[in-house]
């Protein structure tokens, strides 16, 4: 596994690499994602011009989010991407917001995030309702076995 971190924001985050790691090897795992290759993923934290630059630009959407995955897994040019299972663009300040929108913490939140991008580059989608159906039945197998005490996030 090859996982790429970089923080281009100034402020520090508070997950460790090796957390970070863990938390995209699990969901891969409690995902039954298989591959014979070894694969790539990267995650960069970026701020809230950057992430809604790429929102606006990649998704015509003209608003920060807190997490953006590009999958190099499947649709046009996959067959190219070799071990590349995708990337990641995440805003911690968008992440903290939430975590008080939500009530979880910080640390809770950002688990989640990455979970949530991770299974959006394994192909997992919200946009239709039984799609989304899985996915957050997936993002709960996730979390009950990384986060002791979660208690969910309640949102629209």
């Amino acid at each position: 596994m090859i996982i790429h971190i970089e923080n281009q924001t100034e402020k520090s985050i508070p997950l460790k690499d090796r957390e970070i790691k863990g938390i995209i090897s699990q969901t891969l795992k409690l995902a039954q994602w298989d591959s014979e290759e070894d694969y790539e993923v990267s995650v960069l934290f970026v701020d809230k011009d950057e992430i809604r630059g790429i929102n606006r630009d990649y998704r015509k959407i003209d608003r920060v989010t807190d997490v953006i995955s590009f999958s190099f897994h499947e649709g046009e040019g996959a067959e190219f991407a070799g071990f590349m299972l995708g990337d990641l663009a995440i805003c911690p300040e968008v992440v903290k917001k939430h975590s008080v929108d939500y009530g979880t913490t910080f640390n809770a939140e950002m688990t989640f995030v990455i979970v949530h991008g991770v299974l959006h580059l394994l192909g997992f989608d919200h946009n239709k309702k039984n799609d989304r159906e899985k996915m957050r039945e997936m993002e709960k197998i996730v979390m009950d076995e990384l986060i002791d005490d979660w208690k969910g996030r309640i949102e629209d």
